[in-house]
This record gives structure tokens, C-alpha cells and sequence, in this order.
């Protein structure tokens, strides 16, 4: 059971692409991130769609629903937004798990991001990385980025102070393609989706409290 999801069989998010993607609600997401009702790109539309649609999904209406996604989709965008906290304040691992069998029963590499990752221990994302589940450090500063890659997570970073081509823990730093090229998606470019890749994929401050968003980063950095 995939508690409180909504899965749509083909992303209408220009930014995103024609792929499969899910969405959860707010109380999936760990207190301790410093975007939580402050400045989240999801705040407003996006969760609002989150928390009209999201139910206790069952595996069999999942499969339903992605055997009706397009047939050339390479990956599954995993919450686009909420994350893996579940009722008990823990880490879902479940949820997880569930998601990742679901992509490779369809052929799909399944990504996505997480502000929990401080809860996980090498252990987690070991079994992570052996599900086929692609999962990204969500970070703001980059000693975050150390922390998450010294875990063996592959991270990104959304923070507009640091530069392209900047370099944190030996890793190149570049800017989301989909946020530089107006020609590409998250389901045409795919970096995210890429597990051992060499670089930090920085994403600029979006959305329409970007600037509580920045003072969130700058609160982050001043401590």
C-alpha cells in the first residue's frame, strides 16, 4: 500500500516531461527542512494537487496506472513532491521499496529526492542502491553535500551561491539542465537518474516563494 500518493501515468510539468510521477502530501516531509512552509517550490499548486489527490494506493491500481504510460518513458519521477517520512516519524523504507519494485516491473529507473536522508545510515542506502531506486541528498549548503556523499548518496544542492563548475568533496559542480535549456526535462536528460555520476547537480532557488527560500539557505549557512 502506497499511503497518501498520487501516481499520474504521464507528468503534464513542462519541467518535468511526459514520464510517470507521483506526488505526496506535506506530512510525509521531515521537520527539520528548512523549506517546510518556507519557501518549498511545492507550496501552493503543486501540493495542492498533492493533497486533493493523494490516497492509500494500492499496488494493483499502481501497476494500472503505469501500464497506461507511455511506452518510450525511461524513468519515474518519485514525489515531485513530499518525501519518505511515514506516521511513525521514520524513514519509509516500505514506501520505498514498493516504488522501486513498481519501476522495474515497467522498465522504469525511479528517482527522486529527500530531505530525510539524515535519518539514513549506510546500511539504508545500501539496500537503496540495490533496489534500482536512484535517491538524491536533497542539500543546501555544501558541508551538507560532504555529509550526504560521505553516506554514498548522490546529492544535489539548492543554493544560488554556489557556482557552476564550483567543486565540493572532488565533485564538479553543474546547474539542472531543465533550468538552463529550454529544450530539455527532467524525462529527456535523466542526470538525476544516474547513480554514480561525477558531479553535484545545483538547482537555482524556483518557485513562488523563492525568496523565503533563500533566507531559509542563508539561515542555513549563518549557523
Amino acid at each position: 500500500m502506497l499511503y497518501n500518493t498520487h501516481l499520474v501515468a504521464v507528468s503534464s510539468n513542462t519541467k518535468i516531461g511526459p514520464m510517470p510521477a507521483t506526488y505526496r502530501g506535506r506530512d510525509t516531509c521531515p521537520g527539520d527542512c528548512p523549506f517546510l512552509n518556507n519557501g518549498c517550490y511545492g507550496d501552493g499548486r503543486i501540493f495542492g494537487l498533492a493533497h486533493k489527490y493523494a490516497t492509500a494506493l494500492t499496488i494493483d491500481k499502481a501497476r494500472e496506472i503505469l501500464r497506461r504510460a507511455r511506452t518510450d518513458a525511461r524513468y519515474l519521477r518519485d514525489r515531485v513532491v513530499g518525501d519518505l517520512v511515514n506516521a511513525r516519524g521514520l524513514f519509509d523504507m516500505r514506501y520505498l521499496m514498493d516504488i522501486a519494485r513498481l519501476a522495474r516491473e515497467n522498465r522504469l529507473t525511479v528517482f527522486g529526492y529527500t530531505h530525510a536522508w539524515r535519518m539514513l545510515t549506510r546500511d539504508h542506502v545500501r539496500a537503496i542502491t540495490a533496489s534500482g531506486y536512484v535517491m538524491n541528498a536533497s542539500c543546501e549548503t555544501v558541508e551538507d553535500v560532504r555529509q550526504a556523499i560521505s553516506l554514498g548518496m548522490p546529492s544535489v544542492i539548492t543554493n544560488d551561491n554556489v557556482a557552476e563548475r564550483d567543486t565540493v568533496a572532488g565533485l564538479r559542480v553543474i546547474t539542472c539542465p531543465a533550468q538552463t535549456r529550454d529544450n530539455v526535462t527532467c524525462a529527456s536528460c535523466g542526470l538525476c537518474a544516474k547513480p554514480d555520476r561525477k558531479v553535484v547537480i545545483r538547482f537555482l532557488t524556483h518557485g513562488p516563494s523563492k525568496k523565503r527560500a533563500r533566507a531559509a539557505i542563508a539561515s542555513r549557512e549563518s549557523r
